[in-house]
């Protein structure tokens, strides 16, 4: 259960005071063709370049996200990580997204590419598409938008949606923790 938990949070060590300043507000729809959108969006204390470097590459993700972690920020390219200290990247059991496409500093978006054997619904989580959005509010404020589109009708896509529905806005937290405190000492975490 704590390997699910975390996985969804990939898609994804809170201080109390960066879970209250960035509160992840949802911002989910429904679509004109019935699909529903997944939205949650915060605002982080830092510069637009600081939160797309902390999601963007391999140094920054491995500060805050999980204790493995590597993207290859190219279209085509792979964001790679896990919630297990001892595993390694390359290793079957990672959370692998493929890079769809990027714009520095305002988008990225990236498609779940492999799942961790036992992760529920793998057949269909493929299929969705998370957009992260960067929009800067001032030098030291960005609002970090995390839009995961494609969810249609369905007991494995609304399983997915509850899974996600908490994890992307773990995640938002995660991030404004990781801004408010410095680096995840993953040699502590549990």
């Amino acid at each position: 259960m704590r390997v699910l938990a975390a996985v969804v949070a990939i898609f994804c060590v809170i201080g109390s005071s960066a879970v209250a300043a960035a509160e992840p507000v949802n911002c989910s729809r429904t679509e004109p063709s019935g699909e529903r959108t997944l939205c949650h969006e915060a605002v982080i204390d830092a510069s637009a370049s600081e939160a797309w470097r902390l999601f963007a590459t391999t140094e920054g993700l491995g500060s805050w996200l999980a204790p493995v972690s590597a993207i290859e920020l190219r279209p085509g390219g792979m964001w790679e990580s896990s919630y297990d200290r001892a595993a390694r990247i390359g290793d079957a059991g990672n959370i692998r997204n493929r890079v769809i496409t990027f714009v520095p500093e305002r988008l990225l978006v990236i498609q779940v590419a492999g799942a961790p054997e036992g992760f529920p619904h793998a057949d269909v989580v493929g299929e969705l598409a998370t957009l992260i959005e960067f929009e800067p509010i001032d030098a030291g404020r960005t609002r970090v938008r995390v839009s995961m589109l494609g969810y249609r009708a369905g007991e494995n896509f609304d399983a997915l949606y509850r899974q996600f529905e908490w994890g992307n806005a773990y995640t938002l937290n995660a991030l404004a923790a990781r801004v408010a405190n410095g680096p995840t000492d993953w040699s502590a975490a549990q």
